[in-house]
């Protein structure tokens, strides 16, 4: 059974471990998680939360958000390649949301690849409307992102 926590210092090696077979993942450096770990989560005008999925004590997804003002950004959400399609990614999104709704936030947005149609189906039938294109966002490989929105 897969179980939904806040993500914990002690985690971040398995989330780096597991982010590095994820392509489409941002593959940020470890002080980057280290701010979106449930203990640095202070209040203040930025919050940050993130989130990870684990069955078994097995890490098998991770979800992190940013908070400014009232607008949440949804950072970064990515699966396992062999849970996929099993409703992690959907757990991780609901649990990022309601956090956003918790906080008071007006707004859930975030890029996402443009060749990610998979990505992009799983937003739309979650709620997120297409609302513009980045040109040139991405890198390794270049690619532009797709804005996507959801007004609370």
């Amino acid at each position: 059974m897969i179980e939904i926590r806040a993500m914990a210092a002690d985690d971040i090696v398995r989330v780096i471990d597991l982010e590095r077979q994820t392509l489409e993942a941002p593959h940020w450096d470890r002080a980057v998680y280290e701010n979106f770990s449930a203990e640095a989560n202070e209040p203040g005008a930025v919050r940050r939360a993130a989130w990870v999925a684990t069955e078994t004590d097995e890490l098998v997804g991770f979800a992190a958000v940013q908070l400014i003002l009232d607008v949440c950004d949804l950072e970064s959400i990515f699966v396992d390649e062999s849970r996929r399609g099993q409703g992690v990614g959907r757990a991780l999104f609901e649990a990022a949301k309601a956090w956003t709704k918790d906080h008071r936030a007006g707004r859930m947005q975030l890029e996402v690849r443009s060749g990610n149609l998979a990505a992009i189906r799983f937003y739309e039938q979650a709620g997120l409307r297409r609302e513009g294109i980045r040109p040139g966002y991405y890198r390794a490989p270049d690619e532009d992102a797709v804005l996507m929105g959801l007004d609370f």
